[in-house]
């Protein structure tokens, strides 16, 4: 009964909130104008008995604003457990079609460490990755390279659902964006998603995110908010 509660209770939070700053952003932010996104990914798995395992994801992003843009991302990559840590690497292409600029195309190699401290009823997972970015204008193809780094911290609530072998989640995660070369923005983001994990190794789960873009104390910052469906899908080999 408890479990139904706040599994019901997160839900209509995450929906109330989602409609009210899809609607009416400078309400939810207090501000004359905030950018709103829409992001739908497909995040398939292949995992073999070593725990070694394929992943990624396909998705499409949208801004919905007048002078908005739509991406594209394919995005796949491996990892594999060292000692108490994950390894692993990958490589992101994003092709953004813009309404009001040049079409850009960028690859983006990464490689992470992920681990989990506290472990326990409610963990916390700690992801760093590091970026480096091949940003090309279709226009003229002239190339734009910068690095990054990118620190995320991840915790979750979970209890099981009315079906055998599935469970709800609550997730909350915080990440920043740190540019060390090249000319980019910095970005720090704040979320909180519901996610529903069925029998059949599939997994659904509902986003909501704020993200400032920018240095935050600069006066200046960008606030953006985006919506995102995310839906997992897992394969043992």
């Amino acid at each position: 009964m408890i479990a139904r509660r706040v599994r019901s209770t997160a839900f209509g939070i995450l929906t109330i909130a989602a409609c009210v700053v899809l609607a009416r952003p400078d309400v939810a932010f207090a501000q004359d104008e905030v950018r709103r996104q829409i992001w739908l990914d497909y995040n398939p798995r292949v995992i073999w008995p070593s725990a070694f395992e394929a992943y990624g994801d396909i998705g499409v992003r949208t801004e919905l604003n007048s002078t908005g843009w739509t991406r594209f991302v394919v995005r796949p990559g491996v990892r594999g457990p060292v000692g108490r840590f994950r390894l692993g690497g990958g490589l992101g292409t994003f092709y953004t079609v813009n309404d009001v600029a040049a079409n850009t195309l960028e690859f983006r190699p990464f490689q992470g460490i992920n681990w989990t401290w506290p472990s326990g009823r409610i963990p916390l997972d700690h992801y760093v990755r590091l970026e480096e970015r091949f940003d090309f204008e279709t226009a003229d193809w002239n190339l734009d390279f910068s690095s990054r780094v990118r620190y995320r911290l991840q915790t979750e609530f979970r209890w099981s659902a009315v079906q055998s072998g599935a469970h709800w989640r609550l997730v909350g995660h915080a990440e920043g964006f740190l540019t060390f070369i090249g000319d980019a923005d910095e970005k720090f983001r704040f979320g909180v998603g519901v996610e529903r994990a069925f029998v059949s190794n599939a997994r659904v789960r509902l986003d909501l995110t704020w993200q400032v873009v920018g240095a935050p104390f600069s006066g200046a910052p960008t606030d953006e908010f985006y919506i995102r469906l995310r839906v997992y899908q897992r394969w043992a080999r």
